[in-house]
């Protein structure tokens, strides 16, 4: 386990609140590096399943990401200032919200994915709990309670069966039935959820989309999945950001300005792996060849046929992984790239980590990776 960005979080896992420019291993208390099988990394949290299934998380896990929001801008502005609301934080953390170093939460695990405070673990039996934040049902545990403190079940509003993978978004989530089928919670302001509806949902139930998926992503208040046979299908917030009144919504077929409420198909292209981050949407093919939309860089206009990314010369990507700052590249050079969606015929993409890792996943602001 290795976690790289700025300590004023807390969501390092080192133990203190120093910045980390490079991925630095994290080390137990008797000094020996952490092992671990599956990361995530969200706001201003991180979690991780170690290799007896043991999950750990660290950071700010139950808090909103309004918080991670202020304290950002509090040592942007007055750093003294964001050190001594940490040093309060830790003295009067009644609530045990706050771990500088992985604290186990619950055991037989087997993969771990973090949101804007909110965490969830697919269990070896294949259910699915979830604990944090819980303003808009994001927990999915059939309530709207401010927090859930404790790794709680699901709710189900159909048929319940085993998880094989979950993405979380910023107050919405997806997971990805063994059977292959998609089902969301939480909420539903721009159609996240993808039931035809504005209606936020504190339970798990199908989206409108009667085709076996084997991919998913959850961005910030979007959603894609990937059909067996490699169709891309996309929905939620769809909106040009660049208008301030944007046009009438159609539920089926929604314009350039509008939101998707029930999945959508991207023409064209097949591809083998889908994943999100808060404003991208990224796809691979079985060329090692990735492909992006969502908000333009600079122009912030909303890019809506997936643009295929400039990978340097004989790169092919090897795998993608759902993020909250950015989708990761993982080359097949051993660096791992991140796209950048700019203005022009194709997406170029830049390196965000040099060091060779089996896995990572960018949170907001920190990086989280299993080393190589």
């Amino acid at each position: 386990l290795a976690t790289r960005g700025p300590g004023f979080l807390g969501c390092l896992g080192h133990g203190d609140w120093n910045n980390r420019d490079k991925l630095e291993a994290v080390v137990d208390d008797n000094g020996n590096e952490v092992k671990v099988k599956s990361i995530g990394a969200g706001w201003a949290h991180s979690g991780a399943v170690l290799e007896d299934g043991v999950c750990v998380v660290w950071g700010r896990y139950l808090e909103p990401p309004e918080s991670a929001l202020r304290l950002s801008h509090i040592e942007r502005v007055v750093p003294p200032l964001a050190r001594l609301v940490n040093a309060t934080a830790s003295l009067l953390d009644r609530d045990n919200s706050l771990r500088l170093r992985p604290t186990p939460i619950t055991d037989q695990c087997k993969s771990v994915a973090c949101g804007a405070g909110v965490t969830a673990l697919i269990k070896a039996n294949g259910s699915l709990e979830m604990f944090g934040a819980n303003q808009f049902g994001q927990c999915g545990v059939g309530d709207h309670s401010d927090v859930v403190r404790e790794p709680a079940p699901v709710k189900w509003d159909s048929q319940q069966k085993p998880i094989a993978k979950v993405s979380l978004g910023f107050r919405h989530g997806l997971c990805l039935s063994s059977e292959g089928q998609v089902l969301s919670w939480g909420k539903n302001d721009a159609g996240q959820l993808g039931d035809g509806s504005r209606n936020s949902r504190p339970a798990l139930a199908p989206i409108n989309l009667d085709e076996e998926c084997m991919s998913i992503g959850a961005g910030l208040n979007h959603s894609a999945a990937l059909t067996k046979d490699g169709r891309l299908f996309v929905w939620g917030k769809m909106r040009d950001s660049s208008s301030s009144t944007p046009s009438a919504v159609s539920r089926d077929l929604p314009d350039v300005y509008g939101d998707a409420l029930v999945p959508r198909p991207v023409p064209g292209h097949r591809y083998t792996e889908v994943a999100c981050s808060s404003f991208h949407c990224v796809a691979l093919d079985g060329d090692g060849q990735v492909y992006c939309m969502g908000l333009e860089r600079g122009s912030r206009a909303m890019v809506h046929a997936p643009k295929q990314v400039r990978l340097p010369p004989g790169v092919r990507v090897l795998s993608i992984r759902n993020g909250v700052d950015a989708v990761a590249l993982l080359g097949d050079d051993g660096v791992t790239y991140v796209p950048d969606l700019s203005p022009g015929l194709s997406c170029g993409c830049e390196v965000r980590e040099e060091s060779a890792v089996t896995d990572v996943v960018f949170g907001w602001r920190h990086a989280v990776a299993i080393a190589a």
